[in-house]
């Protein structure tokens, strides 16, 4: 079962234990709501996501992310075409827009020099 948009929201709020997660939703967010896998995945590499875990880091935040997240067919059949979703529950765009400035100050503090 897929988590609900409160308790995806539950879990974002905690910045260090779901920074990847953010970087999914922002570059969700930077591509308009929407967009490729393959359009995603350069942000993970250059986080230094070792190549062997990379995948499957990237499908283990897309489930986390449960329903503030769709998929365009089966997450672990997902190609460099896949479409991703993020949601346009207004709750979750809310959230998001509430803790934008604060994610991202977190996350460069967290970018490696």
């Amino acid at each position: 079962m897929s988590k609900s948009i409160e308790e995806v929201m539950r879990f974002l709020e905690n910045y260090t234990l779901a920074w990847h997660h953010w970087l999914l939703v922002l570059s969700l967010l930077k591509l308009g709501g929407s967009g490729k896998k393959g359009q995603i995945m350069p942000v993970y590499k250059k986080e230094g996501f070792s190549p062997h875990a990379i995948e499957r880091v990237f499908r283990s935040d897309i489930r986390d992310l449960g329903n503030a997240i769709d998929v365009e067919g089966n997450v672990d059949d997902m190609n460099p075409n896949t479409m991703i979703y993020l949601s346009e529950d207004p709750r979750l765009r809310r959230f998001i827009k509430k803790h934008l400035k604060s994610v991202v100050r977190t996350l460069k503090k967290r970018t490696p020099k």
